[in-house]
């Protein structure tokens, strides 16, 4: 007998006992086709060129950003691997030059649709007070007095980066902004009076958002009437992003407003009932998996493998929950960029390795030099590897070979290492 533990669930999983609907049941492995599916990780017939990362970006609704450049920002790694033909430049020119996309406030810093800027007003309010306490913490609230100097210079002169206003040093502490300019230009942006005109490398060039974002969208007003018409569109649009979600508290979650269990668990019922989410029960996990309603077409999805080996940003939208790819994915996964050396279990920037359904080796590639050809440091397989037979070891391989190739070609590299293509790796 299964536990009914929370009264969201129990409604769900009294049904699926009494003989409920098996169209709402699924196995592991068909959670795992539907993750791929929905993702679109098994092959690049649907999203193509700078076309294909619009679509796949109305589809997931926004990405992680992250500045470290080892092979590519995170938000290029995401796309690459769903994305034929990804180049960085279509997500510099949606982002700065058509406007297509902004950077914003959601998991942690993100890129998502312009055209959901509006509806982000809460959030951002949220995040200028978020900042305006983490500048008290750090002994930088002074920065704040000088908002009105930032605003009038940027007016007079256009886009500025920080180093371009000099108002002299913050406090020193061991993180965070070494520039007043810097600490003042980051609350104003928290609270989406400045935007990033664009990036140089890793430095921001702030305008006014008057001047970045379309009249229609910076003059209209969001879409809510009440509180919880915000909250339903927030928690339906992560359930987006994630392509399955489980209900119970996890990462994927992080973030302003979605971190209340019980906040959590009142919208997702008020979802269920007006059937913008469906619940899918995987008996063999004792798990309920909530799914938009849109979202059914990727079940038992027919689609065909590619034969090309998918390398995951570390941040990439499959992984974010790291609990629920223990469970259904049976591979744990911790970035490690942050751990000291000596006690890292893997390398610096390690991303996964996907073939098919199965997450089966992590790679750690050299940092890549423009001109130079991809260069793998270290590699390790996961026991799945170690369990297959020759021929799957063999069609695995000739995977992980094309997917080298294919993640060359998306950083425009000189081909691949002769060692790096020679298998199985040490």
């Amino acid at each position: 007998m299964w536990k009914l533990e929370k009264a969201g669930e129990i409604s769900i999983k009294a049904k699926a006992m009494k003989g409920g609907s098996s169209s709402n049941t699924l196995s592991i492995e068909e959670l795992r086709n539907f993750f791929i599916s929905y993702h679109s990780l098994y092959n690049y017939e649907h999203f193509s060129g700078k076309d294909g990362v619009k679509k796949i970006m109305q589809r997931l609704g926004t990405v992680q950003y992250d500045v470290l450049n080892m092979v590519g920002r995170n938000p290029d790694l995401v796309l690459q691997s769903r994305v034929k033909n990804y180049r960085a430049v279509f997500l510099e020119e949606l982002l700065y030059r058509e406007r297509f996309l902004a950077d914003g406030w959601d998991k942690e810093m993100s890129i998502y649709l312009m055209s959901d800027w509006k509806n982000f007003s809460r959030i951002r309010e949220q995040s200028k007070k978020s900042t305006a306490q983490v500048l008290n913490y750090r002994g930088q609230e002074e920065a704040l007095q000088y908002l009105t100097q930032v605003i009038n210079e940027i007016k007079k002169r256009g886009p500025l980066a920080s180093r371009e206003i000099k108002l002299g040093a913050t406090e020193k502490h061991s993180w965070g902004h070494r520039q007043i300019s810097g600490a003042a230009m980051d609350y104003l942006f928290s609270e989406g009076i400045l935007g990033i005109h664009k990036k140089q490398n890793t430095q921001k060039i702030y305008d006014l958002c008057e001047n970045l974002i379309p009249g229609k969208i910076l003059n209209a007003p969001d879409k809510f009437k009440t509180e919880d018409d915000f909250l339903e569109w927030y928690f339906y649009r992560r359930i987006g992003s994630l392509g399955a979600a489980l209900i119970k508290n996890g990462t994927a979650w992080l973030g302003y407003f979605l971190g209340d269990s019980t906040t959590r668990r009142r919208i997702f019922k008020t979802l269920e009932e007006k059937k913008k989410i469906i619940p899918m029960i995987v008996p063999e996990l004792n798990e309920v998996f909530y799914i938009q309603n849109t979202s059914k077409v990727f079940i038992n999805s027919k689609t065909q493998y590619d034969g090309i080996a998918r390398f995951l940003a570390p941040l990439d939208n499959l992984l974010w929950d790291r609990a629920m790819i223990r469970k259904v994915f049976n591979f744990e996964y911790s970035w490690e960029v942050y751990v000291p050396q000596a006690k890292r279990k893997y390398g610096y920037y390690v991303l996964p390795v996907l073939y098919k359904n199965k997450l089966i080796a992590r790679v750690e590639f050299e940092k890549y030099n423009k001109g130079k050809p991809l260069s793998v440091k270290n590699w390790w397989w996961e026991k799945y590897y170690s369990e297959c037979n020759k021929k799957i070891k063999s069609e695995i391989n000739s995977a992980v070979k094309r997917g080298l190739l294919n993640f060359a070609n998306y950083l425009e590299a000189e081909g691949v290492e002769k060692e790096s293509l020679s298998l199985p790796f040490a």
